[in-house]
């Protein structure tokens, strides 16, 4: 029932919080019509009306230029420690929903200087890592072309020009329904780069032996397709944590099939640790470029070594 009717749920408790602030005025404007007709209340009720008409504004105004200007500009490291075999922890850098392109040069500045502060073993993406235009391009081949990482740089697809991606980032290793085996630390460790649909079973025998499987899909539906073939750990993306939460409710919106079951963060399918990443961009224009209690993210995960 949930999984069925969340976005109704979602947007009317949306428009019950934008209107919120509405209240006080209300309240007061129906004492403000009440003392119409008695001069010496009047004064005293057109002030309350009028200041709570400057609160209710001065809300929305704050929460307007706290989702379009600040929000979306203030990005963070998630740190995940999980349990594996590596003596030594492999670090895995996880980007998704990068969305480069010419409108977001601080964020994309950003994710470079993140990518080598952090040192990652391994650096993973999960998809719409771009949009459209010859800027974008641009844009996309500057920061895909300054990742770098010992063990690689590997995504799958999500809503990609695979062409693109091939021709300006020669570095970055595309993995179309493919699975690849890497050695870390005397262990084999399988990336299974899964198509966004479709069949999925040759990718996941070809990780068969490894001690350690990862799975990279852009969106969260397969997760549990994932853990019965024994992956060990799930990245995706696609939600953008929905990218306006409400409190005690989480996103509006998620576009998946899974609703809101795998919307932002990590989760337990089984023995499978699946996370939902917020990513670091958002739906291209015309949607509004906004994020409310959804900061960007980008995640390390440090495996093993415990």
């Amino acid at each position: 029932m949930l999984d069925e009717h969340y976005e109704f749920i979602g947007l009317a408790l949306f428009a019950a919080a934008c209107g919120l602030p509405a209240l006080p005025a209300l309240y007061c404007f129906r004492g403000w019509v009440h003392a119409w007709y008695d001069p010496a209340r009047r004064p005293a009720a057109a002030f309350r009306l009028l200041l709570a008409i400057c609160f209710g504004g001065a809300v929305h105004l704050s929460a307007f230029v706290w989702g379009f200007q600040v929000e979306p500009n203030w990005p963070q490291v998630s740190r995940i420690d999980l349990k594996g075999p590596f003596a030594r922890p492999l670090r895995v850098l996880h980007l998704t929903d990068l969305h480069i392109g010419a409108d977001s040069p601080r964020r994309d500045q950003w994710v470079l200087e993140q990518a080598k502060t952090l040192a990652p073993d391994l650096i993973l993406l999960t998809g719409d890592l771009g949009s459209s235009g010859k800027q974008e391009t641009l844009a996309l081949a500057e920061e895909l072309s300054g990742l770098h990482a010992p063990l690689g740089v590997f995504t799958c697809i999500g809503a990609d020009d695979v062409r693109r991606l091939e021709k300006v980032a020669p570095n970055v290793t595309i993995l179309k329904n493919k699975t690849v085996m890497l050695q870390f630390g005397g262990r084999t460790v399988a990336l299974v780069g899964l198509y966004p649909k479709g069949f999925h079973d040759p990718a996941y025998e070809a990780a068969a032996g490894a001690d350690y499987t990862i799975v990279l899909n852009h969106y969260p539906d397969y997760a549990e397709e994932a853990s019965r073939h024994g992956a060990d750990l799930y990245l995706c993306g696609h939600t953008h944590g929905g990218q306006v939460r409400l409190p005690w409710w989480g996103a509006v919106f998620t576009l998946t099939a899974t609703a809101k079951r795998f919307e932002a963060g990590q989760y337990q399918v089984g023995n499978t640790t699946v996370y939902t990443s917020r990513g670091v961009g958002m739906v291209p224009p015309p949607a509004p470029q906004v994020r409310f209690l959804c900061r960007p993210e980008i995640c390390l995960f440090t495996v093993g070594g415990n």
